[in-house]
């Protein structure tokens, strides 16, 4: 009895500082692998960094697609903000596809005078299904993925499409910038994980091995686009990574800008976090090939950067009840205390930050047990099939 109590223990630890290590590395030692990576390599793009070293007919004809749903408040400075970029404008094809648009949407679209636009009007479908549908409708060998609320600085399409010359790179993921007009505390914890999402793109992209581009502003070779399943959540994420498994590298490019507002609430974001979540887990059923160590450097950076983010949310709790079962020993009592206090002040920075009261850097653990309860939450709408490929998106 007494050996199967000691046994008991020992794995019981084991489990705990298993559960320990793997959210510190995901979280802390990866990126600190990646910085010590980015001092040995050095940036393999072409030397010419932007468009102005090329002339006008060498220049390719690209597509801007954007998937649109109710986007009334949106659309037309979208619209606007397209006229004003610096790509030549006979080198910009711009599709939009409404995707059952119930407002004044398509309304604002037919009155607007855009030079090579192709709109469509489209019954609700949900985006991945749109993208299937009129990606093969569109003429460039470039294609610019773009949200309707994504406002871009005029040099955006200039300082993203050379790095797409290079022919081993299949994907360039833009810069996207929060802008929290309204001060809202949630807002300011969103920019904190964008600021810190940034750092750890800006390293993979040495390595060509991006994990994920953000569906604001992004563009990819069109020869390397494939038909999305049905069920795809997360477009962008989907899109880009089947580049990286293909074998080309896939980028990032800091001075391509766009601007977004953040979600005016927590609760808004909080809902956009398990809806993503969702979409992960489902992911992992189509990257199957990025799980193979053979693929290197994609593989280490893939499983690094997400595959063991997601299993986060389950190493919380196996870490808190191994740690509760261990607490006769004074050592797990204080890591007890310590993940105790880390609960309850994340309840009352919540409570905080709900009457917008500034709540400092509490907004970091704030925001990691969010994030971990949303993809929680994901998983569980997931594997229930709950969670549909249409989506409302979040006010704004």
């Amino acid at each position: 009895m007494n050996i199967l109590y000691i046994n008991l223990e020992y794995i019981l630890e084991i489990i705990f500082f298993i559960s320990i290590f793997l959210i510190f590395y995901t979280y802390f030692l990866y990126p600190a692998v990646l910085m010590l990576f980015s001092f040995k390599k050095t940036h393999y793009l072409m030397s010419r960094s932007n468009i102005e070293d090329y002339t006008i007919g060498e220049l390719p004809l690209i597509t801007m697609v954007i998937s649109a749903y109710n986007e009334e408040k949106v659309i037309k400075e979208k619209l606007i903000n397209i006229t004003e970029l610096e790509y030549p404008k006979d080198k910009l094809e711009v599709v939009i596809a409404s995707d059952g648009s119930t407002d004044q949407t398509n309304s604002i679209i037919k009155l607007f005078k855009l030079k090579n636009l192709k709109f469509f009007e489209l019954p609700r479908m949900g985006k991945v299904n749109v993208l299937n549908k009129i990606i093969p409708k569109t003429n460039g060998s470039i294609l610019v993925f773009s949200d309707a609320n994504t406002i871009y600085n005029s040099d955006a399409l200039n300082k993203l499409i050379p790095n797409l010359y290079d022919p081993t790179v299949g994907c360039v993921c833009g810069r996207l910038k929060l802008i929290n007009p309204n001060n809202t505390q949630s807002g300011h914890g969103e920019s904190f994980y964008w600021l810190y999402e940034t750092w750890i793109k800006k390293r993979e992209s040495k390595l060509g091995c991006v994990v994920g581009a953000n569906g604001a502003i992004y563009a990819i070779r069109k020869s390397l686009f494939d038909k999305m399943p049905s069920n795809t959540i997360n477009d962008d994420f989907h899109i880009s990574m089947k580049i990286l498994e293909k074998g080309y590298k896939v980028i990032y490019e800091s001075k391509a800008i766009g601007i977004e507002k953040v979600a005016p609430d927590f609760n808004s974001e909080f809902l956009r976090h398990v809806r993503d979540g969702a979409g992960h887990y489902r992911e992992i059923a189509h990257l199957t090939g990025l799980l193979n160590p053979m693929k290197g450097i994609s593989f280490f950076s893939y499983v690094s950067h997400r595959f063991i983010r997601w299993l986060v949310p389950f190493l919380l709790p196996v870490m808190f009840f191994c740690n509760l079962l261990l607490i006769q020993s004074s050592v797990y009592m204080e890591f007890f205390i310590l993940q105790l206090l880390l609960y309850i002040v994340t309840v009352l920075t919540y409570l905080l930050q709900k009457n917008n009261i500034p709540i400092g850097y509490l907004r970091i653990p704030l925001f990691f047990f969010s994030i971990n309860l949303a993809l929680l939450i994901g998983f569980i709408k997931n594997i229930t099939g709950q969670q549909d490929v249409i989506w409302t998106p979040t006010e704004r």
